[in-house]
């Protein structure tokens, strides 16, 4: 801001400077022309102003849909009207080959004095009724504006004859004068007025100080429009020097702080997205590590198992069959065979508990039901729970994938009942209808607190992620209630047809 200060004040030394050398010139009355490039760089610098201006319009019209900012709007299409206006005096300036007769200075200057009349009290009223201003819709304040300036185009054009003049062979006239100096007066009062409150301001910005420089800028450029006696005068080129940086300045006030909001806010946006990014990675990483470490855990139980059970028991045949080949009573080997008989008996119990405990057969066999109904007699017996199962609907096998998945989640939620919900009593009802089936698991257990599960999720294992991703995985939901002390209900949603899929809400 500092670095801004000290550029624009250079800048206002500069232009009373210049207007100061202009001043002498007058007095002595002298005046330097510039025709042989004058029409070059006058048509260049007002192209350059017409430009900006329809940009005000422009950036007034794309956002007010957002902003609603009537005062924005409103400005716009002052800037709108002003280039319009600039560019008809552009094309009909003295020397342009569209319209080229003896009122071409006239037509020009009248569009050069309603542009800037149009251009100061529009400025004025945004400053001093900011929020009283355009009272009517987008679309017909834009209507009013076109209609407004085809009007007066109209008018200009077609009965110039008819107007007062206001630049001759002697230069510009009395009324052209009074007229710059009622729009420079315009400019002036807006600047007074837009400093002091810069003044007073707590934390001046920016943003105020350009549009201070702005109509300091114009207001100069306007004074050099009075001092002209002939269109190629370089006065005039410096005054369209001055309205032309003006007007980026006003644009650079009004605008151009929300094109680096934009600019700022996607940038925010990326940095946002980016650590999403990361953080769903390190969720998947987190996730695939969960489930390794599931998986070993499933691996070191069936080998401890297989270690602790099938091995003894094995072990236990080969002694007792390497014993009978050495002993050769009959009545001890009739005693040892009962034992080995006994002992295969029951290896072959574990055997068939693990491959249970893995994937039950009754599962592939009979179906859901079946395989439920047995694994919940088991449960009650192993975790002296008492539950209660109910089946409501049109009862038929499933799908296998919706089946597998279903028995899966009752293995989970129940172990995790089992583990960490001190419950006495579970609940497990099933709905099935033709479209879907509907799994509820409720227990009077302690509860949790589901907001502090998902923040220490990472150290509970998987537990609700993996239930709700087996639904998921065959085109169901999965939700979860659960409140310290209230005990916890799990309801599963499962389309029949696993091609089918349904709402994904994890909490409702």
């Amino acid at each position: 801001m500092a670095a801004l200060k000290k550029q624009e004040i250079q800048f206002i030394f500069f232009a009373i400077f210049a207007l100061l050398l202009l001043f002498r010139f007058q007095m002595a009355h002298t005046s330097i022309n510039v025709d042989n490039h004058f029409l070059s760089l006058h048509t260049l610098l007002e192209l350059f102003s017409i430009f900006v201006s329809f940009s005000l319009f422009v950036q007034a019209w794309t956002t007010y849909s957002t902003h609603r900012i009537k005062s924005q709007y409103f400005i716009g299409l002052v800037f709108l009207a002003v280039g319009c206006f600039d560019l008809v005096h552009t094309f009909t300036y003295k020397g342009m080959p569209f319209i080229n007769d003896e009122f071409s200075a006239t037509r020009a200057t009248w569009f050069w004095i309603v542009a800037r009349l149009i251009e100061s009290i529009g400025v004025a009223l945004f400053v001093f009724r900011p929020n009283q201003l355009l009272f009517i819709n987008r679309g017909w304040g834009l209507s009013v504006t076109v209609l407004f300036v085809s009007i007066c185009t109209t008018i200009i054009l077609t009965i110039p004859e008819r107007l007062p003049v206001l630049l001759n062979e002697q230069g510009v006239t009395g009324l052209k004068v009074s007229l710059e100096y009622v729009i420079s007066t315009t400019i002036f009062i807006t600047f007074i007025t837009l400093l002091t409150r810069y003044i007073k301001e707590l934390r001046p910005n920016t943003d105020s100080l350009r549009m201070i420089f702005a109509l300091f800028v114009m207001m100069v450029g306007e004074l050099f429009f009075t001092l002209y006696n002939h269109v190629y005068a370089i006065e005039n080129l410096l005054g369209h020097c001055f309205k032309f940086i003006g007007y980026i300045y006003i644009y650079r006030a009004i605008y151009f702080p929300e094109i680096q909001q934009i600019l700022t806010d996607k940038e925010n946006a990326e940095k946002q997205q980016m650590e999403a990014e990361l953080k769903l990675y390190e969720a998947e990483k987190n996730l695939s590590r969960q489930v390794f470490e599931a998986h070993e855990e499933e691996r070191k139980r069936v080998s401890r198992e297989l270690h602790d059970s099938i091995g003894q028991s094995l072990f236990s045949i080969l002694v007792t069959l390497n014993t009978v080949n050495k002993d050769q009573s009959v009545e001890t080997n009739e005693d040892s065979l009962q034992t080995i008989k006994k002992m295969t008996q029951e290896a072959m119990k574990e055997v068939k508990e693990i491959a249970r405990s893995l994937r039950p057969s009754t599962l592939d066999d009979l179906g859901f039901i079946p395989a439920v109904r047995s694994y919940l007699e088991s449960y009650k017996q192993i975790h002296n729970i008492s539950v209660q199962f109910e089946i409501k609907g049109v009862v038929g096998r499933l799908e296998p994938e919706a089946e597998t998945a279903l028995y899966r989640i009752c293995q989970e939620a129940l172990t995790n009942t089992a583990k960490y919900a001190k419950a006495s009593e579970v609940y497990v009802s099933l709905n099935m209808d033709e479209d879907s089936v509907d799994l509820t698991i409720i227990d009077n257990g302690i509860g949790f607190c589901i907001g502090d599960y998902l923040k220490n999720a990472q150290r509970k294992g998987i537990g609700l992620y993996s239930i709700k991703e087996r639904a998921e995985g065959v085109g169901g939901s999965a939700q979860f209630h659960s409140k310290v002390n209230e005990g916890t209900t799990i309801k599963i949603f499962v389309p029949r047809n696993v091609d089918e899929k349904v709402d994904h809400s994890l909490f409702p």
